[in-house]
């Protein structure tokens, strides 16, 4: 089974890095829980849930409008006719110009989630220049905007798809240059949904050091100590360039700022640039590809529990397989991945076979259909793709052609999906 990483999955992983526990190990973290500056705050008690967008309703997509991309007309789907409209009750109009109330010229500006059944939430603004971000909230129907907050000189682009709320708060990660210290800094906010308020719930820290996941109530946050051989020059080099020193991750409390020590992982146990780290459903996993084993993890007791050791094995000085292991979700009890052919039980570790859905092909490569949209029962997904011929501007303004390939997104229940029936819904176009 052939697949590729195609530009659809970039704005859909749920989460991806590397990690693996060593039992009783210490690990040096730079979030602690004496560096944490949260204030404490009377949480409702709901899960962290990841922002999407769209949900069982509708899905929410928009387009780039004018030769320079300087606006974005918004598209409403309704999932349960398949209407594509556009949200604008002009009569006549031409859905080109600002005068378009489904038109906006703040970009770039990232594709609406769905915050609750009235409200949709817009990352936009930030630019090379500021790096400030607009959160903004509208209706549901792309109507009565109105900025939440600014956030000067920080940029939330970085990781737009790991944007988590309660209902109550939004929770998202940020960075910013720091002239002085010449470093990137990063922040994790709570944002108040209510009036804008915004808190960090860290201070600040240095780079490759992310939101991963929650569970529960709690933020994962992957850090990593990490020394790269050099081996520029050397074709020789294997097994010794490999990165040395460890691969950490935290559990941060939302509500009180609580820090803990979660899972540490070393390189005098394992080959670390072959260990592979997700969040599912609020469910910790990693993946040894070196050993070929799957295990997920006890937030509360630190425990690590082997799942399977069926999945194939990579050899260390291989070239990486993280999108190959990429875990994509929890379907009725499965594990899919983003390029293995098998499904792995959450609860009993069972490894069976995937039947394979016909294979789409973009660019002139193949790949199975991706997820964009989980919903109880059904999935949206890429189902196929049509040759179209787009023009674009070179750095000088001169157009020229470029051959690509449109892609459409269709609706598929969950057991067709798994058991490899295309048995597609088709509702609109996807991302360009």
């Amino acid at each position: 089974m052939k697949r590729v990483f195609s530009l659809a999955l970039t704005a859909l992983l749920l989460a991806g890095c590397t990690a693996a526990p060593a039992a009783g190990s210490e690990i040096s973290t730079t979030v602690t829980a004496e560096t944490a500056v949260a204030q404490a705050s009377t949480g409702n008690g709901e899960p962290l849930r990841l922002l999407q967008h769209g949900d069982e309703k509708q899905y929410y997509r928009q387009e780039s409008l004018g030769k320079d991309d300087s606006m974005i007309l918004y598209h409403v789907v309704d999932l349960q006719t398949g209407e594509d409209t556009i949200p604008c009750d002009v009569e006549g109009c031409t859905h080109d110009s600002e005068s378009c109330p489904a038109v906006t010229t703040q970009i770039p500006s990232y594709q609406p989630f769905v915050l609750n059944d009235s409200t949709l939430l817009v990352l936009s603004g930030m630019n090379h220049s500021s790096q400030s971000t607009f959160i903004t909230l509208m209706d549901r129907n792309c109507q009565n905007r109105r900025v939440l907050k600014k956030l000067e000189g920080v940029d939330l682009f970085l990781d737009p798809n790991h944007m988590y709320t309660d209902g109550d708060f939004l929770y998202c990660c940020g960075y910013e240059k720091n002239a002085s210290l010449g470093a990137t800094l990063y922040t994790i906010y709570r944002i108040d949904l209510s009036d804008g308020t915004t808190t960090n719930l860290t201070q600040h820290f240095y780079n490759f050091q992310f939101m991963r996941g929650t569970v529960g109530r709690d933020l994962v946050l992957y850090q990593e100590n990490l020394t790269y051989p050099d081996t520029f020059g050397d074709p020789t080099a294997t097994a010794s360039s490999h990165p040395t020193g460890t691969k950490s991750h935290v559990l941060l409390n939302v509500d009180t700022g609580e820090v803990r020590d979660f899972c540490s992982y070393s390189s005098d146990d394992y080959v670390l640039d072959r260990l592979y780290f997700y969040v599912i459903a609020g469910q910790y996993y990693w993946i040894d590809s070196t050993a070929g084993t799957l295990s997920t993890v006890d937030p509360t007791t630190g425990e690590s529990r082997l799942l399977t050791d069926q999945l194939p094995i990579t050899e260390p000085d291989a070239l990486s397989a993280e999108y190959q292991y990429q875990m994509e979700a929890n379907l009725n009890g499965w594990l899919v991945f983003y390029d293995l052919p098998l499904l792995v039980n959450a609860e009993t570790g069972e490894v069976r076979q995937r039947a394979d859905l016909p294979e789409n092909l973009w660019n002139g490569y193949g790949h199975q259909p991706q997820i964009f949209l989980q919903l109880k029962d059904r999935l949206l997904v890429d189902c196929r793709y049509e040759p179209y011929t787009r023009t674009d501007l070179s750095d000088d303004g001169t157009p020229f052609t470029t051959q690509s390939d449109q892609m459409y997104l269709g609706l598929i229940s969950i057991d067709d999906f798994l058991n490899g029936v295309p048995n597609y819904t088709e509702v609109c176009k996807g991302p360009a």
